[in-house]
């Protein structure tokens, strides 16, 4: 689980980047795991603070799907999984693996 301090301090790396902290998880996330480092500070977080990023990001999404299948809208959340989906690999250019 994600600490209020480790919040905070993504909320200032976030605030620092110009991003909501949404957008900039999303970037960190999909970066390298060894990140060139900036000009006056290395990028990114700490690789445990990336894994339970990630992780509850994962754990929200699976909950919600569950949440949706339950409520009998498992056909509208497959359609955002596939719209979204694509609107990544367009905009990040990753193609099929």
């Amino acid at each position: 689980m994600t600490t209020d301090s480790e919040w905070e301090m993504i909320g200032a790396l976030a605030g620092r980047a110009g991003l909501s902290i949404s957008r900039f998880l999303v970037e960190r996330a999909l970066e390298s795991r060894d990140p060139v480092p900036e000009a006056e500070a290395p990028s990114g977080l700490p690789p445990e603070v990336r894994r339970r990023t990630a992780l509850a990001t994962l754990v929200l999404a699976r909950v919600e799907e569950r949440r949706m299948a339950d409520a009998g809208a498992k056909a509208f959340w497959d359609d955002v999984v596939a719209r979204e989906g694509a609107w990544l690999d367009a905009e990040l250019d990753l193609g099929d693996p």
